[in-house]
């Protein structure tokens, strides 16, 4: 037998016997009820899939991380882990994938994943991690970090080493500011900053020329820097939540910008005229903005009036799309 897909069950228990499938290469045993694994399960030594997900496990046997080498793809998730399995150097040396997100794990040891040079895809979203370890600028092969939902009060400046990173996710967590090396992550394509503590997002933002999706959603942020108007590729931006007062002319050059949501930004008063100049904008969300400084009739039209009137109004009408090409959604 090379693989056991044993997943949705009320499985309380593995028998010992289990260790004797030796040319076993996938084993599924997500969604059960399992409180342990036995410890024969390490004479399996050629399992590169291991799932394990929505039990009730909160620690692996001492010898499985020893003997498992050859996986390629962990997933711990939904269980009652406290502390992050440790084993030998080696250990998820071969690992292209480790997900243990919904846990209660508070800290990512050192040396965790030092010999990890596959590891492309991390997820330890929704556990209690308040700091990244000293060794975190090695993790350089990483494409995805998921780190949302925990208590990360600071982003180390080691982050400039991960420059395979596309996608970044941070959301729900505490921090207030991010590091200048931020920049350096050149391929990055998805940051996601939401439901955090954020007062100012450094210029060097600029330099994430392939950045497609911007989150920025539940913060504390008072203004965005005029360099975001280099952030040409960009379809989704969230700043709503904030504590804006105004936002940059420099908006308007982000000429594949999709979808804005500035909702709920209680001292926003105005908008730019540039931003009419976004003729991709379909989608736009000034839900709970006072934007004193449009007539209180054209605000109550909706974003596409808002938009038109901006085009209208402003000095850049010989440089406006069609009048036809507006907002569609006044969400």
């Amino acid at each position: 037998m090379t693989s056991l897909d044993l997943q949705h069950n009320d499985i309380p228990e593995i028998p010992d016997s289990i260790g004797n499938l030796r040319e076993m290469t996938r084993l599924g045993l997500r969604y059960n009820q399992l409180s342990a694994l036995p410890a024969t399960l390490a004479n399996c030594t050629k399992i590169d899939e291991f799932n394990i997900e929505g039990n009730n496990i909160s620690e692996l046997p001492d010898n499985l991380l020893h003997c498992l080498r050859m996986l390629n793809n962990v997933t711990l998730s939904r269980n009652n882990f406290e502390h992050f399995p440790t084993g030998p150097p080696k250990q998820f040396s071969a690992a292209e994938t480790f997900i243990m997100e919904h846990n209660k794990v508070h800290k990512i040891p050192f040396g965790a994943f030092s010999k990890a040079k596959y590891l492309t895809k991390l997820n330890m979203k929704d556990n209690q991690i308040a700091a990244f370890p000293l060794d975190f600028g090695s993790w350089v092969s990483l494409v995805e970090l998921n780190l949302g939902t925990n208590q990360l009060s600071r982003l180390p400046e080691d982050i400039q080493w991960l420059t395979n990173l596309e996608n970044l996710i941070l959301s729900n967590n505490l921090l207030r500011r991010l590091p200048r090396g931020l920049g350096e992550l050149r391929k990055l394509r998805v940051l996601d900053l939401e439901e955090n503590r954020l007062e100012i997002l450094p210029n060097e933002i600029a330099f994430l020329q392939n950045l497609e999706r911007l989150v920025l959603q539940s913060n504390n942020l008072t203004t965005l820097p005029k360099s975001i108007g280099y952030l040409t590729n960009v379809q989704y931006l969230s700043v709503g939540e904030n504590d804006l007062t105004c936002l940059p002319d420099e908006i308007g050059k982000m000429e594949s910008l999709e979808q804005l949501y500035l909702n709920d930004n209680d001292n926003l008063q105005v908008l730019p005229y540039e931003l009419a100049l976004c003729s991709a904008l379909q989608i736009m969300s000034i839900e709970n903005c006072p934007l004193n400084g449009i007539p209180a009739e054209v605000v109550a039209g909706g974003p596409s009036l808002v938009i038109q009137y901006l085009r209208i109004q402003g000095p850049y009408r010989g440089m406006m799309p069609q009048p036809g090409v507006v907002p569609s959604s006044d969400v």
